[in-house]
């Protein structure tokens, strides 16, 4: 498929998926410019999901070989929901399934990507997967990370599907959030998966992040983190980091050592 008709298919996509096939690369594609770009690389989308963002990387970079890793208990269909747009995965992209906790056992990457991730990776798991993930990059190989919402911040929660988007999951008891979880529009199965990711969020910080990335084996080269405006209810104040309660993304460019 030429250039000129994947971005025609992907504009005229909805906005979220457009958002993957297209803007987010082109983020990721900014930030690793001057370390040498995407040309020619070997990339890992790690948590890839249903796979976007790895077509979009490699749609956008067809001399790079993409790899779309996702880390799983449920089959998902990886690729599947370019057909509801005629797009087809392109030759330079692939897809494999892991286990939970585990990386894979491919190398040699230039570059991993992960985009909203991290906090989904279990605080018993992290390190360890760390310390795997860092072992399928070069030495000097890239890690774009970008984490969304912090677990602290008014989404952190991720109910979205429950209207959290102002610090309900931590004003109110456990068993309330799991009242309001019941009391929901979605379906069992729905809410199982909701109440599994809720419990699974590993609650880290963005100074928490930064500081176990660089002691697992890597440098930072940039760093952006995003705060709300939005003033957290007084109780929380007095229980919670205000930083933390405020920081709502952190993205960081890393280098292994």
């Amino acid at each position: 498929m030429d250039a000129n008709r994947f971005r025609s298919l992907a504009e005229a996509a909805p906005p979220d998926l457009r958002n993957k096939l297209l803007g987010l690369p082109a983020i990721v594609a900014d930030w690793v410019a001057p370390y040498g770009g995407l040309a020619g690389r070997k990339i890992m989308d790690f948590g890839c999901g249903l796979g976007e963002l790895a077509a979009g990387l490699a749609y956008a970079e067809p001399t790079a070989v993409v790899i779309g890793l996702e880390v799983t208990d449920q089959p998902q269909g990886l690729g599947d929901v370019l057909k509801g747009i005629d797009l087809t995965p392109p030759p330079n992209l692939s897809f494999r399934e892991v286990p939970l906790g585990e990386s894979g056992a491919e190398d040699g990457f230039d570059l991993i990507v992960s985009w909203s991730v991290f906090e989904h990776i279990q605080r018993n798991q992290f390190d360890a997967v760390m310390a795997r993930l860092i072992t399928r990059l070069k030495p000097g190989g890239l890690l774009f990370m970008q984490v969304s919402p912090l677990f602290f911040s008014p989404e952190g929660s991720h109910f979205w599907a429950l209207g959290y988007t102002d610090w309900q999951h931590l004003t109110r008891e456990l068993s309330e959030v799991r009242e309001d979880l019941d009391a929901s529009s979605l379906n069992d199965r729905q809410r199982e998966l909701h109440w599994k990711l809720f419990l699974r969020l590993n609650r880290f910080t963005a100074t928490d992040f930064e500081t176990r990335l660089t002691a697992s084996g890597y440098t930072v080269l940039r760093r952006q983190i995003d705060r709300t405006d939005r003033e957290p209810p007084p109780e929380l104040l007095t229980a919670y980091d205000r930083d933390a309660l405020l920081t709502g993304q952190i993205v960081l460019l890393l280098r292994r050592d």
